[in-house]
């Protein structure tokens, strides 16, 4: 136990638990218990007391004794003797307002930050529309090159935009993807294109190929049973035969009195020749595609269209029938020799008549 002697002296205006007259009690004796309890007083009222707010200082009151021993301050020589004996030294109470915690912070305002980079997505997109380019060009077989052509540079674009989507450079994954597949396809389109056009293009040397093997000349010996003589052309009267059948004759020409209502009558004379076609094919025969042509005097002669003349029968020849037409020529010379040729079809070369007016 350590005795205390409070000092004889005025305590600061407005203390708590004191006026202006010294403490009228006597020594205090102050025990380490005491102190240890005036301490955890402190920390309880710090921990359950609000943070203070301004407001003015209340007028001194009369306190209770026991408020006087909580908050009396203790002089330095009873520190002093405290400390040179066998206890350990009192603390001083902390106030509330000491004691209670700081405010937080305000939230750090953060500083500028750098702008994102903006992805690459311009190559995936590009070779997403010369893919769909492609497919459109490569639907026109005679268009093959050119579906090819934008399918391979669309499918270079195609692959580096599926690159840079890989690094992470680029965000358009999905559509570089499509742009490839489209470009494929395209370039697919292309070949198939070629390889059409091609395979047309050697059809139709065939085919031609067939056309002059199969087809006789006029100057070619007729088969056997022909009435067509083995010159190079026939009489006017006579019947040219070919190796399938089909039978021509062309009589000899004769003046022809075009009308009025003519067309084509564009020289001083006219002739007209008589045209027979015999169907001995075995199959029907369309003679619509049938040509006459006229020469005079090795002048040719234009065709004349009046009324029924000059156009060919529009129904087709069944087998072991005939058909005669009448075709009128306007010529320059109304004498002289006269060549007819009459081509029966595409298939059928020329027959030839000669003769004279």
């Amino acid at each position: 136990m350590t005795a205390v002697q409070p000092p004889r002296h005025r305590a600061p205006a407005g203390a708590q638990g004191f006026g202006r007259e010294p403490h009228p009690s006597g020594p205090i004796t102050v025990s380490p218990r005491f102190v240890r309890m005036c301490s955890s007083a402190s920390s309880r009222a710090a921990a359950s007391t609000p943070a203070p707010t301004a407001a003015p200082t209340p007028a001194p009151t009369a306190a209770s004794p026991a408020d006087e021993s909580l908050t009396m301050p203790i002089p330095r020589a009873a520190l002093d003797a405290a400390r040179a004996g066998r206890g350990p030294v009192p603390m001083a109470p902390m106030s509330p307002a000491a004691m209670a915690p700081a405010p937080p912070a305000g939230p750090v305002a953060p500083g500028p930050m750098a702008p994102p980079v903006p992805p690459r997505n311009g190559l995936g997109i590009a070779g997403l529309v010369l893919g769909l380019c492609g497919l459109v060009v490569g639907l026109i077989p005679l268009f093959g090159v050119g579906a090819i052509l934008l399918g391979v540079v669309g499918l270079v674009l195609g692959l580096v935009g599926v690159a840079r989507a890989r690094r992470r450079v680029a965000t358009n994954t999905r559509t570089a993807v499509s742009g490839v597949i489209a470009c494929v396809l395209a370039i697919a389109l292309g070949i198939t294109g070629m390889v059409i056009v091609a395979n047309a293009f050697t059809q139709l040397g065939e085919d031609l190929s067939a056309i002059g093997a199969t087809t006789p000349s006029a100057g070619s010996a007729p088969s056997a049973g022909s009435s067509a003589p083995a010159s190079a052309a026939v009489a006017f009267g006579r019947t040219f035969t070919y190796a399938d059948g089909l039978a021509v004759t062309v009589d000899a020409p004769t003046p022809y009195d075009p009308s009025s209502y003519a067309a084509g009558n564009t020289n001083a004379y006219a002739h007209s020749v008589t045209v027979r076609v015999t169907n001995n094919t075995g199959v029907a025969f369309d003679p619509t595609l049938l040509r006459v042509m006229m020469t005079t005097g090795g002048a040719p002669a234009s065709q004349i269209f009046d009324g029924e003349s000059g156009m060919p029968p529009q129904s087709q020849l069944q087998p072991g029938r005939s058909l005669t037409y009448e075709v009128a020529f306007s010529t320059t010379a109304n004498s002289g020799e006269a060549q007819v040729d009459v081509v029966p079809s595409f298939s059928h070369d020329h027959a030839v008549f000669t003769g004279t007016l």
